[in-house]
C-alpha cells in the first residue's frame, strides 16, 4: 500500500464504534504493490481484527492519479460510478461485520463471497441503507425496508433487480399483485415509499437518470405511491371524559395503563416511545420539554416541544413515577436506566400492547363505539383543540409539526363531519 495515497472510509461508517464494539478496523485503499501492466491497481478492502489484516477485491482499478480524484468534490460521471461501487462494498462488509456476534475472518470470508456485489441493484441500496440505519439504532427504520424489499422481492422472483426495471408500469403491476395479495392501499404505499427513497439515493449518486424515475406526477405518466388511508381516530370530548372519570381498581394495572393514555392525551398527544423516554431532567417548572424521538435521525428538524403539566398530569407522575426523581433518571419505570436501542424497542412495543389491551377493555366496559388504542390519544389531542377554536398554528407546534400538511388532515376531517351534519338537516322536516 502506498503511503502516500489515503484511504477510503465510507462516511456512514462510524469507525471509532466499529472498534469499539467488535474490535475490527474496515477501509479501502489502492493496492500500488501489485500494478498491472495498464498502470492501474487493484481498489481493495483492508479489515484489521487484532492486528492481523485481511484484503478483499471490489472489482475496481484505477491509476493513482484517478484514485485521487474520488476525494475531490467534483469528479466525472465514470468515477463516480466506482466510488459508489467501492462505498457499496464498504457498507456490504460493514453489514455483514454487524451481523456477526462476535467476528472472525473465516465467517466474514463465507457470507462475504456468498453473492458478489452489483452497486446497480436495488437489493444492493436496500442493504446498504439498512446497514446505515442498524447502525444508527434505528431498528424500526430499518425493518420497515426489510419488509419492503422482501415484498419487491416476493414480487420480482428474482436474486437481482437493476433500477431500470423499476418503471411506472412495473410499479402499477407490482400494486396491483399486492392488492390481489389482500394488502389495502395503505400497505402499497407503506411498502412502496422505502422503494422511493432508494431510487432517489440512486439518482443522488448518479447511478440512475432523474428523467428515468418512476416516482412522480402521475399526468406525466409517473407512478404515485397510494396515500395512506387515515381513518378517524379522534374521540369526542363526552368519550375522553368518560375514561378520565372513569374508575378502575386504584393501583391496578387498568389503573396504570389508563393513567398512562391519559397522560399521552394529556402531554399533546405524546407518543409512548417518547413516554417512556421522559427523564426528570425534562421537567421545568409547570411543563416538560423534550425533542420528539421519531425525528432526531431524519432530515426533519427535531423542535422542542413543550408539555404543559396540569394538575392531572402532576397526579399521574407522583402516582406512577420513579420515586428516587434523579435528573437522568427516566420519570416512568419502563426501561431500565441506560437501555441500548433494541432493548428500547421491544419494551416500547410491549409497553403499547398493554395499553392497547386495558384499553380495549375500558372500552367495552364504556360502551364506546371504538376500540380505543394509543394513537387515539394523539389524535383527539389535535382535533378536540381544533373543534375548540385553537389556533392550527399553536397545535403544529404543540405536535411537533413544522408542515401544516398533517393538520390539514384533521380540519378536513372535521370539515367532512360537518358536511354530514349539515346534510341530514335537509331531511329534518317541520
Amino acid at each position: 500500500m502506498s503511503e502516500k495515497l489515503p484511504v477510503i472510509v465510507h462516511p456512514e461508517i462510524n469507525e471509532e464504534a466499529l472498534r469499539s464494539e467488535k474490535g475490527v478496523s474496515l477501509v479501502a485503499f489502492l493496492d500500488t504493490v501489485r500494478k498491472r501492466k495498464d498502470g492501474t491497481s487493484s481498489v481493495k478492502l483492508k479489515i484489521i481484527h487484532q492486528r492481523y489484516p485481511a484484503y478483499f477485491t471490489t472489482k475496481i482499478s484505477l491509476t493513482e492519479k484517478d484514485y485521487l480524484k474520488l476525494f475531490e468534490r467534483r469528479i466525472s460521471s465514470d468515477l463516480k460510478e466506482k466510488k459508489v461501487i467501492i462505498h457499496t462494498y464498504l457498507m456490504r462488509a460493514y453489514s455483514i461485520i454487524n451481523m456477526m456476534d462476535e467476528f472472525s475472518f473465516s465467517e466474514f470470508k463465507e457470507h462475504f463471497k456468498k453473492k458478489r456485489v452489483d452497486a446497480k441493484s436495488v437489493y444492493t441500496y436496500y442493504e446498504r441503507y439498512i446497514a446505515q440505519l442498524k447502525s444508527e439504532d434505528r431498528l424500526g427504520t430499518a425493518q420497515n425496508y426489510e419488509y419492503s424489499m422482501k415484498k419487491l422481492k416476493e414480487f420480482h422472483g428474482k436474486k437481482t433487480i437493476a433500477f431500470e426495471t423499476i418503471t411506472p408500469t412495473f410499479l402499477r403491476k407490482y400494486e396491483n399483485w399486492m392488492l390481489a395479495k389482500g394488502h389495502s392501499r395503505t400497505t402499497v404505499g407503506i411498502y412502496c415509499r422505502p422503494l422511493k427513497k432508494i431510487i432517489n439515493d440512486a439518482i443522488e449518486d448518479g447511478i440512475l437518470d432523474s428523467k428515468k424515475s418512476p416516482f412522480g406526477d402521475v399526468k406525466r405518466g409517473r407512478y404515485k405511491s397510494p396515500e395512506p388511508e387515515n381513518p378517524k381516530k379522534a374521540l369526542t370530548l363526552e368519550e375522553i371524559g368518560k375514561i378520565i372519570n372513569y374508575s378502575p381498581e386504584p393501583g391496578s394495572p387498568e389503573h396504570y395503563y389508563r393513567d398512562m393514555w391519559v397522560f399521552s392525551y394529556l402531554g399533546n398527544g405524546i407518543n409512548m416511545k417518547d413516554v417512556c423516554l421522559l427523564k426528570y431532567k425534562d421537567i421545568y417548572a409547570d411543563s416538560i420539554v423534550y425533542a420528539r424521538e421519531k425525528v432526531k435521525n431524519t432530515n426533519r428538524s427535531a423542535k422542542t416541544i413543550s408539555i404543559a403539566l396540569i394538575d392531572k398530569n402532576k397526579e399521574i407522575i407522583e402516582r406512577w413515577g420513579n420515586q428516587s426523581k434523579k435528573k437522568n433518571d427516566f420519570i416512568f419505570p419502563i426501561l431500565e436506566r441506560k437501555p441500548n436501542e433494541e432493548e428500547i424497542k421491544k419494551k416500547v412495543q410491549q409497553f403499547v400492547k398493554q395499553v392497547n389491551k386495558y384499553m380495549k377493555r375500558i372500552s367495552e366496559k364504556l360502551e364506546l363505539n371504538v376500540s380505543v388504542t394509543t394513537y387515539y390519544a394523539r389524535h383527539s389531542f389535535v382535533t378536540v383543540l381544533v373543534r375548540s377554536g385553537v389556533d392550527i398554528h399553536t397545535i403544529a407546534e404543540s405536535v411537533g409539526h413544522s408542515s401544516m400538511k398533517v393538520i390539514d388532515k384533521y380540519i378536513a376531517s372535521i370539515s367532512n363531519e360537518e358536511k354530514v351534519k349539515n346534510a341530514n338537516k335537509l331531511l329534518k322536516f317541520e
